[in-house]
């Protein structure tokens, strides 16, 4: 089941800056793309994924099947495959642009707040006999191209994010763990109640590497509960206060 999380829909516009002297002025010194240079990480992304691990472990002995929602440029999966290391593992990047995967990893062009795409991540994840691997960890640095409007530029994120959520309560394994960028806002705190919902524990994390003006968070997710005949995906996807009853009876 995939249920529509809202009658908006952001519009696919690039931001532009005021001035590329501003834009200069942002990125001039800053150390994590003096590093990105240094240490041949796709984006500076990457150091916020690092910090993210280094504290809740994400990349544990149980981490094989993982999906990487907006990976272009390929910055997480990037850190994803150092982090695994020589075990088995299957990297699924989902990006609406077309991208090149880091290596070692898939690629399917698709957009994620859209049903079809995840029934190809479900195929894509079908054992030849039928069986479907669940995801063990669901990755998110996913952001609309902004506006420069904050409020429609939130909006934009919570669709996104609750795309991953969906995902997630369809997908990702009982003990599974998720990561995703949220971006401050009005909405923040259902967001948040329906991951309280979904996961065991969770987390509200700014990486030192996330710029100090910047308006996004990363929420982590660790151990995704069995809801099996508890919660109905349209449940999780009632108001606030109808999400608060749910987390008193997942308990």
């Amino acid at each position: 089941m995939f249920v529509k999380t809202s009658p908006f829909r952001h519009s696919i516009a690039r931001h532009k800056s005021s001035s590329l002297k501003k834009h200069f002025q942002k990125v001039k010194g800053d150390p994590f793309n003096e590093k990105k240079r240094g240490e041949f990480y796709r984006s500076r992304a990457a150091f916020k994924l690092l910090e993210i691990d280094e504290k809740y472990h994400l990349f544990n002995k149980n981490c094989h099947n993982i999906v990487d929602l907006g990976f272009a440029p390929g910055a997480w999966s990037q850190v994803a495959v150092e982090n695994l290391g020589d075990r088995e593992f299957t990297i699924l990047g989902i990006d609406i642009n077309h991208a090149t995967p880091y290596k070692g990893c898939h690629y399917i062009q698709g957009d994620v707040t859209k049903t079809y795409t995840h029934s190809k991540i479900r195929e894509f994840f079908t054992n030849d006999d039928g069986s479907i691997q669940p995801l063990d960890l669901i990755m998110s640095d996913m952001m609309i191209n902004c506006t420069g409007h904050d409020h429609y530029d939130h909006l934009g994120n919570m669709e996104l994010c609750n795309a991953g959520l969906i995902l997630a309560f369809n997908q990702l394994r009982v003990g599974g763990n998720m990561v995703m960028k949220v971006w401050q806002g009005s909405e923040l705190m259902l967001l948040e109640a329906r991951m309280k919902v979904l996961f065991s524990k969770q987390f509200a994390f700014k990486p030192k590497s996330s710029r100090s003006e910047s308006s996004e968070l990363y929420f982590v997710g660790l151990g995704r509960r069995d809801l099996e005949y508890k919660v109905l995906l349209s449940d999780l996807f009632s108001d606030l206060e109808d999400v608060k009853k749910l987390q008193m009876q997942v308990r």
